[in-house]
């Protein structure tokens, strides 16, 4: 969610999207038109449009996290991603082969030579439809109501995911695997990390619990709450939110309130995002960017928080 969270904060729309609590998607399937010029577009080349769906013996079809349901003929073979984290699970699925585009906010060395379509909100709609992707997948929400409505215009099919919560690290990769037609590969993926974050859990289950406040930057600071992602690896990693009992997702707290809460550590993804004098007494850590992206590099975010937190190293 990092550069989500980033890119929304410098908007000036986060208040306004984020900090409700996530509803229950909704129970109704709406179906996604898949033009038939889409397919010929990522092919590149002329094609029988009759033909291509006479061979097409079984669509691929699954819901996404709005709950519309995603219409594919084929496994998607050029996908646009305008979600980082989305972008590191192909990645780590050994299947960013399929990855014809990217964000500005996509910067592993890896994904250099994949060509940017802007920021993950309001993309470069040109730039998008000149990669002729057969698939794109963008944020599940309120916050970019154009670019959903102009990819269906378009007939460019389109998976909405909400990288929200560690659970969302594991259906996402579900998501894409059923895309492009590798489950295997999201289904080692997803037993991996379940692994892994049992095992880092267990680093630290016998540590003091400490007092835990994440502060992602603002004047007045924002902070997580309960039921983020960052709550979770928190919590997982030995830690207790402070702020848990706030009724927001992710919400600004004044000075005062601030200084009421009794914090052991407070985190930040950034030198100079927090004003010290608020958590007298309290360690101030870096941690960077890592505890903002729910993706498969929580396993190594979870390590680095519970080794900022505790101060030792854990492996």
């Amino acid at each position: 969610m990092g550069a989500h969270l980033r890119e929304l904060l410098r908007s000036r729309r986060f208040a306004v999207t984020l900090m409700p609590r996530r509803p229950a998607p909704p129970r109704a399937a709406v179906g996604l038109l898949v033009v038939a010029c889409a397919c010929a577009c990522a092919s590149g080349e002329p094609s029988d449009d009759a033909g291509r769906v006479e061979s097409q013996t079984e669509a691929i079809r699954f819901v996404d996290a709005t709950g519309a349901e995603v219409v594919l003929r084929a496994p998607a073979r050029r996908v646009v991603s305008l979600v980082p984290s989305a972008t590191e699970t192909l990645h780590a699925m050994g299947r960013d082969d399929v990855l014809a585009g990217r964000t500005d906010y996509d910067t592993q060395p890896w994904a250099a030579r994949l060509p940017s379509v802007g920021g993950g909100l309001e993309p470069n709609l040109e730039a998008i439809v000149a990669l002729r992707p057969d698939l794109v997948v963008r944020f599940a929400g309120e916050q970019d109501t154009r670019t959903p409505a102009r990819l269906a215009d378009l007939g460019i099919p389109q998976l909405a995911v909400r990288p929200d919560r560690i659970d969302d690290i594991y259906r996402t990769a579900s998501l894409l695997g059923q895309a492009i037609g590798d489950a295997a590969a999201a289904d080692s993926l997803t037993a991996a990390i379940r692994s892994d974050l049992l095992a880092a859990s267990a680093a630290v289950r016998d540590l003091p619990r400490l007092r835990v406040a994440y502060v992602l930057g603002g004047t007045p600071p924002w902070v997580a709450g309960a039921g983020t992602y960052i709550d979770e690896v928190v919590s997982l990693m030995g830690g207790d939110n402070v702020f848990a009992d706030l009724a927001l997702l992710y919400a600004g707290v004044s000075p005062e309130e601030f200084r009421t809460r009794s914090v052991d550590v407070v985190l930040l993804s950034e030198a100079g995002a927090f004003d010290p004098t608020l958590a007298p007494g309290a360690r101030v850590e870096i941690v960077g960017a890592a505890l903002e992206i729910p993706g498969p590099g929580v396993v190594e975010a979870a390590y680095l928080v519970a080794e900022r937190m505790h101060g030792r190293k854990l492996r």
